[in-house]
């Protein structure tokens, strides 16, 4: 039997957002409600006094490995209650706690979208508070909204957005753009069209989230233009998110002409979320076009033990240069920490299978999952670390 061990690989985690600590304890059904993709605030009901039951309200699969994993990390029974008790206890120095979390999975750098949560947090204390490189994907659409308060007309919205998207762009930590288009109109994306963007420019300095969508189109576009002009690249998401994406157009096969045109050719653009549940077609696009890339985050470690799967999946189109790891990870460390954990578990079971079905060598499966872990960010962006 092919057995490999993982744990000495670094990881790069190329997708995940910032969080600060919190000011109490949490509770059972606070921690869970942390650990959660939800946005609903009564998806995690305060379970009945004195109940010794294992299973919260909304615990899941994800939230049962996390439970399990802090349990044998932790040292103490594996418990809702008894690890979120330890938890508390261990993060009162956050710093502290976060980093050795880290250090256990050999987590040595992000790239992180301050996007969320909102207001922006500072990317200098959140580095601090890791301990590790930090480098930034600069996020659109909180532009979009800051330019629309102080430009009235639709031209002058344009040059200062253009403007302000090349001023970031110039910046060495920051290594593209990032768009959640998915979230507000789709990615179905339709052509340039500057009259119809310009028709829809009112409504959007109206309204809170319209879905105007010419007019978002036309600044995604922009932001694809000054990605290509900056070598930079754009960071899409796609695929499932929070309970606002507009889930019948997150597919990233909505992209697939738009990515495939002439005028983008040269565009460098990271699938982020690898478009789960679509792996399919996010990983033969990245088959195809050879200046697109996926990550595997969000699905890891959210959907728990369906990640050995996703992995088999990604990997039955997509080439091995072209698949980074990522975990989407934005409210605790933890979220960081299991996702390394995980992802690791979960990639030895199926490397070892490859190794066993005869499909490659030891010294192969573990360059696979090298560029995987870190390789293959480190390529890509090699211009701006």
């Amino acid at each position: 039997m092919g057995k490999i061990d993982l744990a000495s690989i670094k990881a790069v985690d190329v997708h995940c957002h910032p969080y600060v600590a919190n000011e109490e304890p949490y509770s059972p059904e606070e921690y869970l409600r942390k650990l959660s993709l939800s946005v609903m605030p009564n998806m995690f009901k305060k379970s009945r006094e004195g109940s010794t039951e294992k299973i919260f309200p909304g615990m899941n699969m994800y939230m049962q490995i996390t439970i399990q994993r802090l349990a044998k990390y932790f040292g103490c029974k594996p418990d809702l209650r008894d690890v979120v008790a330890k938890r508390n206890e261990e993060a009162k120095d956050f710093s502290v706690f976060t980093q050795k979390l880290f250090k256990d999975v050999k987590l040595e750098g992000m790239v992180v979208d301050f996007g969320y949560p909102t207001p922006p947090l500072s990317k200098d204390d959140y580095q601090e508070l890791t301990g590790v490189p930090i480098w930034e994907v600069y996020r659109i659409e909180p532009v979009m909204v800051r330019l629309r308060e102080s430009h009235e007309t639709f031209g002058a919205f344009v040059e200062a957005y253009r403007e302000d998207l090349k001023e970031a762009l110039k910046q060495r930590h920051i290594v593209g753009l990032k768009t959640i288009i998915a979230y507000r109109s789709g990615l179905e994306i339709g052509e340039k069209n500057e009259q119809l963007a310009k028709d829809q420019y009112e409504e959007f300095r109206l309204n809170d989230r319209p879905r105007v969508k010419e007019f978002r189109d036309y600044c995604f576009h922009i932001a694809m233009e000054e990605c290509t002009n900056s070598d930079k690249v754009l960071h899409i998401h796609t695929g499932f998110g929070d309970g606002e994406v507009v889930l019948p157009k997150a597919s990233p096969s909505f992209l697939i002409d738009l990515l495939r045109s002439e005028k983008y050719a040269d565009t460098k653009v990271h699938l982020v979320h690898g478009g789960y549940p679509w792996m399919e077609e996010a990983a033969f696009i990245t088959s195809i076009l050879p200046n697109v890339y996926l990550d595997i985050s969000l699905q890891n470690p959210f959907v728990g033990h369906g990640v050995e799967r996703i992995i088999s999946q990604v990997y039955e189109l997509a080439p091995f240069d072209k698949v980074m790891y990522g975990s989407d990870a934005f409210t605790v460390p933890e979220m960081n920490w299991l996702g390394v954990l995980l992802f690791k578990e979960c990639f030895e079971r199926v490397l070892a299978d490859w190794i066993n079905k005869g499909y490659m060598d030891k010294d192969m499966a573990v360059e696979i999952a090298e560029h995987m872990m870190y390789k293959n960010f480190e390529r890509v962006y090699s211009d701006y670390i």
